[in-house]
């Protein structure tokens, strides 16, 4: 049943082009008798002139006339133009990971061992300000020692004192471990090292008795009660995003869970491997269910400005132009050459070349675009072979000069 029907829409096309054809070679020795041939051919120059100030005149096409009878015959359908107020709508998926605010490498700022641990397995919630680990380090318990002795000799000794406690402080001692010393009589062995933010650990090599040094990371700790979800985006709709926009979110393995989330940053760099970017979400994630490494689908909601639109089928990519053809009446249709905007859905926005209101042939467009080229191939060539008539006559004329050249020698 496709096949026939195939079939007969490709006999349709052929009748109709054969018929253009004709009537576009009939045509012209009807519209111009001989006697007006000469008349043609020399307002032929102004005629070009006023075709070439009309912005719509496309070198290779020209404005054909096509019968109801054949409109009807190859399916030729328009659609009138319009300006709408427009909803794009990007769906995209991306990965959830830590907000790098709210996130924390501990390490110590001096070599020690490590005497206690307070926090001792990954997954563990903590809150800013509690015990991580205890840590035995000479250098702490002498600089200790050195408070304590500057603070005995009274007075005189404030500075060195001062000195010490200043030494501890940037060595990341909290300032509760500096205010039991300034009330002891003897250093502590091993202080105690504190959160830096309310989290969760995410990673944890901190060991009982181990021997660190500062480029040792102890923990790793992040804070998921807000997460960031990094989205790809085509580089397409990579114009549309901005900063504020809200995003849907949903987990394709959990459908009752929902999210909203704000596009906080787009980064500027394109992969080109992917031809893709990416664009970061903050999401609110107080039941802390969404973890880093969990991808979720993203739906962003675009209301564009009011713009002129027409169905993609209507628009004819050439390779160096679009064109659309404009129904100027009942059986005329001229081609009009249209810059293009966004594709959204399956409508493309028109930024110049029509008008709102216009008529604009959506179906048999291929058609409509054979016998234009065809029919301005026969317009061009109708005065280029007047001109050839012209220089044909002249050739004939001085192909008699050599003949009568040659007789007049034999005479």
């Amino acid at each position: 049943m496709r096949i026939s029907r195939l079939y007969i829409t490709l006999l349709a096309a052929t009748a109709l082009l054969t018929q253009l054809a004709m009537s576009a070679e009939i045509s012209p020795s009807k519209a111009l008798s001989s006697n007006d041939k000469q008349k043609a051919h020399a307002s032929g120059e102004t005629q070009h002139g006023n075709a070439s100030s009309d912005k719509s005149v496309i070198d290779d096409r020209a404005e054909i006339s096509v019968s109801d009878q054949q409109q009807k015959a190859a399916g030729v359908q328009t659609q009138i133009v319009t300006r709408e107020k427009l909803f794009h709508k990007i769906r995209t998926v991306g990965s959830i990971t830590t907000d790098q605010t709210r996130e924390a490498h501990v390490h110590t700022r001096i070599s020690g061992w490590i005497e206690k641990i307070h926090i001792d397995y990954v997954g563990k919630a903590v809150t800013k300000g509690a015990p991580l680990f205890d840590l035995y380090s000479p250098d702490l318990v002498s600089t200790q020692e050195e408070y304590l002795a500057a603070r005995r000799q009274g007075s005189g000794a404030t500075e060195v004192a001062e000195a010490a406690l200043t030494r501890l402080r940037l060595w990341g001692v909290a300032e509760v471990e500096l205010q039991r010393l300034r009330s002891a009589k003897t250093p502590k062995k091993a202080l105690t090292f504190y959160a830096p933010v309310t989290g969760v650990v995410i990673r944890k090599a901190a060991i009982l008795g181990t021997y660190v040094t500062p480029d040792t990371e102890l923990y790793y700790l992040a804070d998921i009660a807000q997460v960031w979800l990094l989205l790809t985006l085509y580089e397409a709709d990579v114009a549309l995003i901005k900063i504020g926009d809200k995003v849907a979110v949903s987990l394709p393995y959990d459908l009752s869970k929902h999210y909203t989330g704000v596009i906080s940053y787009v980064y500027p760099e394109i992969d080109i491997q992917t031809r893709t970017a990416k664009a970061r979400v903050e999401i609110a994630n107080a039941d802390q269910f969404l973890r880093p490494g969990m991808f979720a689908n993203a739906d962003i909601e675009k209301q564009l400005t009011e713009q002129l639109v027409v169905p993609d089928e209507a628009v004819l990519d050439t390779g160096q132009r679009k064109i659309v053809f404009v129904k100027t009446g009942d059986i005329q249709f001229i081609p009009r050459e249209v810059k293009i905007g966004q594709r959204v859905g399956d409508q493309l926005t028109i930024l110049a070349g029509l008008n709102e209101g216009e008529a604009v042939v959506v179906s048999a467009s291929f058609l409509i675009d054979a016998e234009s080229r065809l029919q301005a191939a026969l317009r061009k060539g109708t005065p280029a072979a007047g001109g050839h008539g012209g220089h044909g006559d002249n050739a004939s004329d001085t192909s008699k000069k050599p003949s009568n050249n040659s007789t007049s020698g034999k005479e």
